[in-house]
């Protein structure tokens, strides 16, 4: 394990060793996460560092299995991780609930749950784009509708736009292209395409629109929004890793860089295509190909 990723694991099981013990100190424990937030984010830059210089040093077959290599490292760190964060996490949820706490607590008790919600995502994402990258992403094809996949988005993201007051909306029609694909794996995708859409938009009462067409035996989706939109300079950095545009809405909210990246890999091992079209200041539309069965 990287010393990165040691120091992040240390941090987390000291964290959840005080929460089993009742000894958090409460004003101590937004400093705690950060912490953490920064060994992994530390991790993340090794590995592109790491990376970078296998790329350069080693033949094709060396560095690609360095990649499965690495992603094996990362995910097994990531799972070693994850699991006492989730405890983190629980213990916050369940001091919340009982209902016992000033208003002091009860800010430091939601710092705790929202910054523990962004490390469980950063991990989530460092995980698939590893996998994506050694080709390794498990994958469970089955037949299914697109509408079931688009009611998982549409349920997973719904907070989200309540708690940003914007409104989003799906039109999914009758008589779309079966798909035979992982439901669950194309919804991880759309949820990062929607998430973008919704967070990056000046003020209240932004307009989130999901939309299926067929095309043939084609399925065409598209995410429009009436947001920030893009540069043409930022548009030709749509899927590359860790990119994030520098303008201050976007880096208002502490994102990985990842997100985009991730959903352009998952359509792409789903043997898909994806466009992103933008203008700045008047919005974004991404339209998604992918093939129906038959097709």
């Amino acid at each position: 394990m990287s010393e990165s990723l040691e120091q992040a694991a240390k941090l987390v099981d000291d964290l959840l060793q005080a929460a089993k013990t009742g000894a958090i100190i409460p004003v101590r424990l937004a400093g705690q996460i950060e912490a953490i937030q920064q060994a992994l984010e530390k991790a993340k830059a090794d590995e592109k560092t790491a990376l970078d210089a296998a790329s350069k040093a080693a033949a094709p077959v060396d560095q690609e299995a360095f990649m499965k290599d690495q992603a094996g490292f990362f995910g097994h760190a990531i799972h070693e991780l994850r699991t006492p964060m989730t405890s983190i996490r629980g213990y916050s949820d369940m001091m919340v609930s009982m209902g016992s706490l000033n208003d002091m607590q009860k800010q430091f008790m939601e710092v705790i749950r929202t910054n523990a919600k962004r490390l469980e995502a950063l991990m989530q994402d460092v995980a698939d784009m590893n996998k994506l990258r050694a080709g390794t992403l498990k994958m469970t094809p089955r037949m299914d509708m697109f509408k079931n996949i688009a009611l998982v988005t549409e349920k997973q993201m719904q907070p989200l736009a309540e708690q940003l007051k914007h409104t989003m909306t799906f039109e999914i029609p009758s008589g779309l292209p079966l798909l035979n694909l992982d439901g669950d794996v194309l919804a991880r995708a759309l949820n990062k395409l929607v998430e973008n859409a919704l967070r990056y938009h000046e003020g209240e009462d932004g307009t989130v629109t999901l939309k299926a067409a067929s095309d043939g035996s084609t399925l065409v989706i598209t995410v429009q929004d009436d947001g920030i939109g893009m540069t043409a300079e930022e548009l030709t950095h749509m899927g590359e890793v860790y990119y994030r545009s520098e303008s201050e809405l976007v880096r208002s909210y502490k994102g990985s860089g990842l997100g985009m990246a991730v959903a352009f890999g998952i359509v792409k091992v789903l043997d898909g295509t994806i466009k992103v079209e933008s203008e700045h200041g008047v919005g974004t539309t991404v339209t998604i190909r992918l093939p129906g069965m038959g097709g």
